[in-house]
């Protein structure tokens, strides 16, 4: 590390300056912190007061949030262990020390994920982030020009796409106010290549798991022949619940390649059971998360787990110059810093802490509900879904010959249809659904527009329009937020049918509303 940023690590008794500022002033240091060190989604609309997510600075009331497969809200749990992390930090004599506070963050997300010795973590704001490092620590342990094999349905962000080769995916970075969408970042090997691995057929339809493997077990043995190394990506879940390559066909290549294949968990979306997560790790898969999905926790916190055998691998790592855009120095472990040659540009990124104290205080309260009573607010979730389902004929499951798992599913993609088959446009219906004070309506049979007041309809959130084939789908979720409001409710003592009601009245809300607009043909 260079002496400029040892320097820095050298005063990091220095914290967030205390504040002297009047009451309630703590509400809005942290909404701004909160949304720092992100990049130009997270900024708060101030005619809106939400980001580009939708996502409000603070923790709403009277919503009804069911889109953690792109974002929610941030829960009252949350907000409370956020504060309190703000707090910690800027109460002055005895106030944490940035270094303490990163390393207890990165050590809880050890004790959940990866209990073994040995492994270490990088924080970052996102997955897209996460990428990058990633594509750094590739290019220190690869000795050959690699290539990225993406596993990205039409449903990805092209986020990820663009961080796989080492380029700039928005218009800001964590510490860059402004950089050029798609521009190369430097220092990154110029002459690396991505390739997608395709989950969907030109229709959408799922590919069956067996030819995704061939494709990929073909591919990989012909670009190591060629010279290559190879990132390989294992998509864990997708924002509608796709996956593959298999665990199984990425270890074999893995096993066959050990100089020339590194393979990658993306488990973005935080939908697999950490007991699979470790599993990837004692596999030597690295492993990237988020707590901004499944976890509940605000937009724009990610981490990337390294397995011991790839952490030891890093003995003398080259810093790419751009990536100081996009991470700090206490991103990083103690060890995997004493070995870095590079500089940052920040000691520390403040709002990716708070996010993922947000973040993490839901997902240390789901982990310590038993695992059986999990899995019945997941499948309980589920049926009832499925039961709206067979009652709405406009409504339709998108993958409707989805395989179940181990596991209850919890992203339903959906599409909407007029009554002569037609798709409703999901946009609308998403913007209809998330905004009910003014609907415009088009009536049948004309062509007029009418205004509708909504009669103190609860907005509702679902997962943003994405693409299955030639339409578009919503996605109706469950997050650890919901599943620790019934565990709770479980806990003092309500039978398990009323402590899931809460829950289930917001499914029927939900779909009562997602008919009667597609009913009246909204948009």
């Amino acid at each position: 590390m260079n002496s400029n940023a040892l320097s820095q690590q050298a005063d990091a008794s220095r914290t967030i300056q205390p504040s002297t500022s009047p009451p309630g002033a703590g509400l809005a240091l942290f909404a701004t912190l909160l949304a720092s060190g992100g990049d130009e989604r997270l900024a708060i609309d101030p005619r809106s007061g939400r980001n580009h997510f939708g996502v409000p600075a603070g923790s709403p009331s009277g919503e009804i949030w069911s889109s953690s497969a792109t974002a929610s809200a941030i829960s009252a749990r949350g907000h409370a262990a956020g504060l309190r992390a703000l707090e910690a930090a800027t109460r002055g004599q005895g106030a944490r020390p940035l270094p303490v506070w990163f390393d207890e963050i990165r050590q809880r997300l050890l004790a959940l994920f990866a209990p073994a010795a040995g492994g270490e973590i990088v924080l970052s704001a996102s997955i897209a982030e996460a990428e990058l490092i990633l594509l750094a620590i590739a290019q220190s342990v690869f000795s050959r020009p690699s290539t990225t094999l993406v596993a990205a349905p039409p449903e990805s962000d092209e986020t990820l796409l663009l961080a796989a080769d080492g380029r700039h995916f928005s218009k800001s970075a964590p510490f860059a106010a402004d950089v050029l969408r798609g521009a190369k970042l430097a220092g990154f090997d110029s002459d690396r290549r991505v390739e997608l691995i395709e989950t969907r057929d030109r229709y959408g339809a799922p590919l069956e798991s067996r030819t995704i493997d061939r494709m990929v077990t073909e591919r990989v043995n012909a670009l190591v022949a060629s010279g290559r190394d190879i990132l390989l990506h294992v998509l864990d879940c997708s924002e509608t619940g796709q996956s593959g390559p298999s665990r199984r066909a990425a270890a074999a290549m893995a096993a066959a390649f050990p100089e020339n294949v590194v393979v990658v968990v993306d488990a973005g979306q935080l939908r697999c059971s950490r007991e699979r997560l470790c599993a990837d790790l004692d596999a030597g898969f690295a492993v990237m998360l988020t707590g901004s999905k499944f976890a509940g926790g605000p937009p724009s916190s990610g981490a990337l787990l390294l397995p011991p055998a790839l952490a030891a691998r890093l003995d003398s790592m080259v810093l790419p110059e751009g990536l100081s855009d996009y991470s700090a120095a206490l991103d990083w472990s103690p060890a995997l810093r004493g070995n870095l040659r590079g500089e940052f540009s920040t000691l520390a990124n403040i709002g990716l802490g708070l996010r993922w104290e947000c973040a993490l205080a839901e997902l240390e309260a789901y982990f310590t509900i038993d695992g059986a009573l999990r899995e019945q607010i997941a499948a309980r979730f589920a049926q009832e879904i499925y039961a709206h389902l067979a009652a709405s004929p406009q409504l339709k499951l998108a993958d409707r010959d989805w395989r179940p798992t181990a596991h209850a599913r919890t992203i339903f993609p959906i599409l909407t249809f007029d009554d002569h088959g037609r798709a409703i446009s999901a946009e609308k219906l998403h913007r209809a659904l998330r905004d009910p004070a003014t609907q415009p309506v088009r009536r049948r049979k004309t062509t007029r527009l009418d205004c509708e007041r909504s009669n103190g309809q609860r907005p509702i959130h679902l997962g943003q329009p994405v693409a299955i084939g030639e339409m578009q789908a919503l996605r109706l979720c469950l997050g650890a937020a919901q599943v620790n409001e019934a565990a709770q409710r479980v806990a003092e003592g309500e039978k398990f049918d009323y402590a899931f009601r809460p829950l289930a009245d917001d499914l029927a809300e939900v779909f009562g509303r997602w008919n009667d607009l597609a009913a009246r043909e909204i948009g």
